[in-house]
């Protein structure tokens, strides 16, 4: 079964649920406490190909949160149609969480620079996705994350052409170290870290 199906099929049985934040020093319930959750969606990479570099947006506006200025085209109703593929970085893109949520993002701002992926058990039984940035992208990751602190403004993590995160950020990231956690089974994390380390 491709990582797609199989993590979709853990999604809509146990409506995961993933956190974005700052690692601790390998202290899973300080990276936690940040507490920046994100819906979850699934990587589409098929089983044996390598995925498409992450990619780390700007939510412009999405189903839950309408922009304060309407755009040209409306967000679609639900997520039929839409393409499960990596969107141009360069362009805005229409993409989806594996709730059925519809974002607007604005062009990638990062695009890959993971060095390592890593599942880890957290200390609820959950299991969590630990991401190492390279130098450049946690220049860049930094930045961003300290320049959201306090706008409200959500940022996505576009795996697949999917949404697999789109927290507020509350706390500028400057290690290049990412967590992401949720309430998923260590083959279903193992295919993400696997999906977000293709590039």
């Amino acid at each position: 079964m491709a990582p797609s199906r199989a993590l979709g099929a853990i999604t809509l049985a146990t409506a995961l649920t993933l956190a974005l934040a700052a690692c601790g020093d390998g202290d899973d319930a300080d990276a936690r406490d940040d507490g920046n959750g994100g819906p979850v969606a699934e990587p589409t990479s098929p089983a044996g190909t390598p995925a498409e570099p992450v990619q780390f947006r700007r939510v412009l506006e999405s189903t839950a949160s309408p922009a304060a200025t309407p755009a040209p085209t409306p967000l679609p109703a639900d997520c039929g149609g839409l393409p499960a593929e990596q969107p141009e970085p360069t362009a805005e893109a229409i993409a989806c969480d594996g709730e059925g949520m519809v974002y607007r993002l604005g062009p990638a701002e990062i695009v890959g620079g993971v060095d390592d992926a890593e599942v880890g058990a957290g200390p609820s039984g959950g299991w969590t996705v630990m991401l190492e940035l390279d130098d450049e992208a946690t220049a860049a990751f930094a930045d961003l994350t300290a320049e959201l602190v306090g706008t409200g403004q959500q940022l996505a993590v576009l795996s697949g052409g999917t949404v697999i995160s789109a927290p507020i950020i509350q706390t500028a990231i400057t290690e290049g170290k990412v967590q992401i956690a949720g309430d998923f089974d260590q083959d279903a994390a193992q295919e993400l870290a696997d999906a977000l380390e293709g590039d």
